[in-house]
């Protein structure tokens, strides 16, 4: 018989689905005579476990009104665009037409964003809403069962012990019977409402992540500036994926604080010089990255002639894309030559290079063009590759001294590596997170999505026949994005992340997530 206070001070510190899950578990496992102890205390405990927590009312009144926020902004939208389009006076040309014609642009897909994101958590709360109604009714639908089931158990019971005058098979099997039909549906409860919950959280911290503007707290930078670098951010570049994310736009509005008067002066005035807002947007990127006003400069110099056109740039400054619609692979590299460790046990080095290069615009136009673009000595698919393999065997080398003489690095070099590649462009510093149970790779979900809509990828280690690491570098809905270093990237479901399932990342041999590194 298990005791009855240590199993009751353990569920508190679980969630409602775990504290059902154990609760459900005993019930099923409790048996016969003996078992009837602890099938009374687990009863009196769902009895007592608390209805799914939540307002379905309340959330509805909040859909409603984000669904009629929408709807005002789309009926102002139309309006800008309209002057976007047609209304601009035609004398009015050159410089300062062209960027009024950015501003008003950029104002219309703002608007548009803004009408997108406030539907979209509208429909958000209305599904939480439906489904936090529905959980607490079945519930609620758990309690007679359970309550008749508790009766039938005193009658056949002394506190935790059977009562050998009473006793009686049948009402054991009974009770037990419609234990199992409540407990059940608490159960299943709890998985709805938690379900529904974590879906929620997912999507309102994805479309909170693409609030860039507001992100920009910089002293400097006036309102039509950053709607302009915004606006390059999100849809400038949609083949190669969104140029700055949540975290660039953070970065780089401290950057610019901290500039001397005389590097702010000549910042903005590169800024005012762009050609395009891609171009602009890029250099925020690197800013951000850490790299300073004269490194800002020289890597413009090298681009700005190529700023109008936004492939060119993209090609070059972001080799790894992360909009890919479909469940396909999705190759990584440079002019169409891969960019793979091949048979080298080089997965954690070669993986972290190419995570930079996503955070580092510098890194990455070195990386693809050898910082001599147009060259085609330099810029072309075999010397970016050899580039690239020259940066993975010098993050390679850096691995602890007994591994010399034999392949691979471990998680803690992982963690290290991360913080000197990644982190000094992203400010993140990372940490091992062991995920060996279901739970914990459910618990991590919200976390990893969340750091990952900010822009910053989480490396992943998988294992089974042997061991490897990929990076988890995207998001969108209830999928992953990961990229693999034998050359590829490819979605993944949650639900195959959690149930260890990976092999479509990887291999069938490698389907385990045994840890990530996460950014603090």
């Amino acid at each position: 018989m298990a005791d009855h206070s240590a199993s009751l001070a353990s569920l508190l510190a679980d969630s409602q689905r775990q504290q059902a899950e154990k609760l459900k578990k005993v019930i099923d496992e409790s048996h016969g005579m003996w078992g009837a102890g602890d099938l009374k205390y687990a009863v009196h405990d769902a009895l007592r476990l608390p209805a799914p927590q939540g307002d379905p009312v309340k959330l509805g009144e909040l859909a409603a009104a984000y669904n009629t926020a929408g709807s005002q902004l789309d009926q102002v939208q139309m309006k800008v665009e309209k002057v976007a389009s047609e209304s601009l006076p035609n004398a009015w040309t050159g410089q300062v037409g062209e960027k009024a014609a950015e501003v008003v642009k950029a104002s219309a897909d703002d608007l548009t964003r803004c009408r997108d994101m406030l539907r979209k958590g509208g429909s958000q709360l209305t599904a939480l809403a439906g489904a936090l109604s529905e959980a607490q009714a079945l519930h609620g639908q758990g309690h007679a069962p359970l309550a008749e089931a508790l009766a039938l158990l005193h009658e056949i019971t002394v506190a935790g012990a059977p009562d050998p005058f009473h006793w009686d098979d049948d009402k054991m099997h009974t009770a037990k019977a419609r234990a199992q039909e409540g407990i059940k549906s608490i159960f299943d409860a709890a998985v709805k409402a938690e379900t529904a919950g974590r879906a929620a959280v997912r999507e309102l911290n994805a479309l909170a992540s693409k609030a860039l503007a507001g992100k920009f707290k910089n002293k400097g930078l006036g309102a039509a500036d950053k709607l302009v670098l915004v606006d390059a951010a999100l849809d400038g570049n949609q083949v190669h994926g969104g140029i700055l994310t949540a975290n660039d736009v953070t970065r780089a509005g401290q950057a610019m604080d901290k500039m001397s008067e005389a590097d702010r002066v000549r910042f903005d005035q590169l800024l005012a010089g762009c050609k395009s807002p891609e171009e602009r947007a890029y250099l925020m990127k690197a800013l951000a990255a850490g790299h300073s006003y004269d490194e800002v400069k020289r890597f413009d110099d090298l681009i700005h002639e190529h700023a109008d056109t936004p492939g060119w740039l993209g090609e070059r400054i972001s080799p790894v894309q992360l909009d890919a619609t479909s469940d396909q692979k999705a190759p990584t590299g440079y002019q169409g030559v891969n960019w793979s460790q091949g048979q080298y046990p080089t997965c954690v080095a070669a993986s972290t290079v190419t995570a930079r290069a996503m955070v580092d615009p510098l890194f990455a136009f070195q990386l693809t063009t050898g910082g001599r673009p147009g060259d085609p000595a330099y810029d072309n698919g075999d010397a970016a590759k050899a580039r690239w393999g020259e940066e993975t065997r010098r993050v390679y080398d850096t691995r602890a001294w007994w591994h010399l003489g034999k392949g691979g690095m471990w998680n803690w070099e992982s963690d290290d590596i991360a913080d000197d590649e990644i982190g000094k462009h992203t400010g993140a510093e990372y940490r091992n997170v062991d995920l060996d149970s279901r739970d914990k790779r459910q618990n991590a979900l919200t976390e990893i999505e969340r750091v990952i809509d900010e822009g910053k990828p989480v490396p992943v280690s998988v294992r089974g026949d042997g061991g490897h690491q990929m990076m988890i570098i995207g998001h969108r809905g209830d999928q992953l994005e990961i990229y693999n270093p034998w050359g590829y990237t490819v979605w993944v479901s949650e639900a195959d992340f959690v149930n260890n399932h990976m092999g479509g990342a990887s291999d069938a041999s490698l389907p385990n997530v045994e840890s990530i590194r996460l950014p603090k």
